[in-house]
């Protein structure tokens, strides 16, 4: 059932409702701070981030060992680029955070635009109301508002 990869432990739990990107990240910065070997640490520290409408085992110590050994396999090793004193530069963990929050910045950025964008067509319709360009039609708008 475990395999080890390194210093990790990979566990195959079964399949799993897909996380969000954003569970995702709050996993893997937290194993970055916890370590990879403290489930119930890291199951604590992200239990506030949880989506609505997850249920209260969602980041259960088994689900978040399950959802990081994931993340590992989806992951390639970081090549081994050495400091000035002989230590690794960037860890696997490094990878997958930084992997992880590109994918949310984008995430972010899009909702960012859509939210923009229903904005202006509010505020473009308000601005039509308000001078009367729509009086025919807000009948149709006050049904669709009360639906």
């Amino acid at each position: 059932m475990t395999s080890g990869i390194g210093k990790h432990k990979i566990l195959n739990v079964g399949p799993t409702e897909p996380w969000s990107v954003r569970e995702k990240l709050c996993l893997a910065s937290s194993v970055m701070r916890s370590g990879d070997q403290n489930w119930v640490s890291v199951s604590r520290a992200i239990k506030p981030f949880s989506e609505p409408g997850r249920p209260p085992d969602w980041f259960s110590q088994k689900h978040c060992a399950s959802q990081y050994s994931e993340l590992l396999e989806a992951t390639e090793a970081p090549k081994r680029k050495r400091g000035e004193k002989g230590e690794v530069v960037e860890t696997i963990e490094d990878v997958i955070v930084r992997r992880l929050t590109t994918e949310r910045i984008e995430e972010l950025k899009k909702l960012l635009r859509d939210t923009q964008e229903k904005y202006r067509k509010l505020k473009k319709d308000v601005d039509m109301i308000q001078t009367g360009h729509m009086d025919s039609q807000l009948k149709e708008l006050l049904a669709d508002i009360t639906l």
